[in-house]
């Protein structure tokens, strides 16, 4: 084979490469998460994100320090950072240790109004897809953020709700925020999800053109 031919046929094969990873590169980041599930089981996901939310279940049912000393410092804690934005937006708010009393309107911030359980789906379904657990951290420290402080808005809001619309305070607690606050839970699931196969997709992106430089 002459040099031309070779260099011909070098030529080729570079190119072939190069476009094999401006197709990966272009892959969306769906067809990243199929390509997971495609090679495991999505009942492998399923199976452990069901057994860290039992172990949750069990702390928070049969373990006395989650209702004795848990519970009674996080619930005045949300009590009083609520009793302080609603102050700030010209309420006459009192709190009083999980309670936040005005003249028109008292309400207590009772277990399963605290946030924890959106929390724990969120903490329990990053936990549970199969990533790198320095991939994991952020997501975990944003999402709880993020879920605590939508917890405090819940809270203003229903008490605002209670004091000028009180007709519509039940369908608002029970119904309206209930569902919200598991649509925010899975939502900064699929924006974490994102960016972990975000990361995915620049790996294998420098690993091709690692592979290109290469030959």
């Amino acid at each position: 084979m002459s040099r031309k031919r070779r260099r011909r046929s070098k030529q080729a094969v570079a190119c072939s490469l190069k476009k094999k990873a401006d197709r990966n590169e272009k892959r969306s980041i769906w067809e990243v998460a199929t390509g997971w599930l495609s090679r495991h089981s999505v009942l492998v996901f399923l199976l452990v994100f069901g057994i860290l939310m039992g172990l949750f279940y069990a702390f928070a049912i049969f373990t006395p320090f989650y209702q004795r000393d848990f519970l009674l410092s996080y619930l005045p804690f949300n009590a009083r950072v609520s009793g302080a934005i609603l102050s700030f937006l010209g309420q006459d708010i009192t709190v009083a240790g999980s309670s936040i009393s005005s003249p028109a309107l008292s309400i207590r911030v009772a277990p399963g109004c605290d946030g924890i359980e959106p929390i724990a789906l969120f903490f329990c379904a990053v936990l549970a897809f199969p990533s790198s657990f320095l991939r994991k951290i952020p997501g975990l420290i944003a999402g709880s953020l993020l879920l605590g402080i939508l917890n405090f808005v819940r809270i203003v809001s229903l008490f605002l709700i209670g004091v000028y619309f009180p007709k519509a305070l039940d369908i608002m607690h029970l119904d309206v925020w209930q569902a919200l606050f598991i649509f925010f839970a899975v939502l900064f699931w699929i924006i974490w999800l994102r960016w972990a196969t975000q990361n995915q997709i620049s790996t294998r992106h420098i690993s091709s053109q690692s592979q290109l430089s290469a030959s």
